[in-house]
């Protein structure tokens, strides 16, 4: 069996996959000293695997950001669809998976992609009322299982590596699509994803804990704002 890479924050959606994947090296991007090595560290603890991490310097992520602008540009002209234009957003949101494909051994990536979107895993979707927190995780996650997953895929292309989504399997996003509010949103976010962790002997810390985005979490953004143009 070969091994898999694993994007690995120490979130809940990435540690269930590390729980659940046997054989797999897992990765964490980011500056010195970001959140996601705390997470991940703690995490990797817990689940008794360990954690290469790839610390990232000013330097290399000013040098990154044109290449994954030219990545995205590529993809957006092939595919012609504004919402794959490159954007600050839209950079920023994959270059911690382009470092994970730079430097991953193994060919094949694992990424825990979609249930922020498809069970209400962002803050916004909490201040929103019940319809209007359904309709937006819908058409979210409608937009990154047809369209914003590619740009994940065109990023490990260039490096030649293959994607594994999991999350995004066809069958998972309809099953979300047609689950009720209080299944993904109890007074926290992706509620059924943390009773599954704690089914699998999660532990607390993991299944309630909370966690920045990954562009936010690796401190790539900070950089980004001081370099980006």
């Amino acid at each position: 069996e070969n091994s898999l890479g694993i994007a690995f924050s120490g979130g809940i959606d990435s540690c269930i996959l590390a729980k659940l994947i046997k054989n797999k090296t897992c990765y964490t991007s980011g500056i010195k000293g970001c959140s996601d090595f705390n997470s991940a560290q703690s995490s990797s603890k817990e689940l008794g695997i360990k954690i290469k991490k790839i610390i990232l310097s000013e330097k290399e992520i000013e040098e990154a950001i044109p290449i994954q602008k030219e990545i995205l540009e590529k993809l957006h002209e092939k595919i012609n669809d504004n919402s794959l234009k490159p954007s600050f957003s839209s950079v920023s949101y994959n270059l911690p998976l382009f470092f994970v494909a730079k430097y991953a051994e193994e060919k094949n990536i694992v990424l825990g992609q979609g249930p922020d979107e498809m069970l209400g895993g962002y803050k916004r979707y909490l201040k929103m009322n019940e319809n209007e927190a359904i309709k937006e995780m819908n058409n979210d996650a409608k937009l990154l299982s047809e369209i914003k997953w590619l740009q994940n895929k065109e990023t490990l292309n260039y490096f030649n590596k293959n994607i594994f989504l999991p999350y995004l399997d066809k069958e998972i996003v309809e099953f979300c699509r047609q689950m009720p509010y209080e299944l993904r949103i109890n007074g926290i976010g992706k509620y059924i994803l943390r009773k599954l962790a704690e089914n699998l002997g999660l532990s607390k810390e993991i299944s309630s804990r909370g966690k920045k985005a990954s562009q936010y979490g690796s401190g790539i953004i900070k950089i980004m704002k001081k370099v980006y143009n």
